[in-house]
């Protein structure tokens, strides 16, 4: 390993317009890296939870984006479905629409 990371932002106190580097974080926190890590704990979680397929992100990221797209769609409308069940079950919609 490097003995001299600069993981940390080397000048904290400067503002961050005016910031040339940032440290190595800085990185690792956004652009795509965060959706990448996502993708990849979601196949890793799929094929735990499944037998029969093994989902591998860099072997067949269209297949893996797919997946993982289907499931957070499917999810938004399980969770859709239950508070519609609650609110139809016990009311109280006009105190959500705040």
């Amino acid at each position: 390993p490097k003995s001299r990371s600069m993981r940390d932002n080397p000048n904290p106190e400067v503002s961050a317009e005016e910031l040339q580097f940032a440290g190595d974080n800085f990185a690792r926190i956004s652009g795509d890296a965060v959706n990448l890590a996502e993708t990849q704990l979601f196949a890793w979680d799929a094929t735990e939870k499944s037998a029969t397929t093994e989902m591998h992100p860099q072997a067949n990221p269209s297949q893996v984006e797919l997946l993982k797209k289907k499931f957070q769609n499917k999810s938004a409308e399980i969770q859709i479905q239950k508070k519609r069940k609650v609110l139809d079950k016990y009311g109280g919609q006009e105190y959500l629409d705040g």
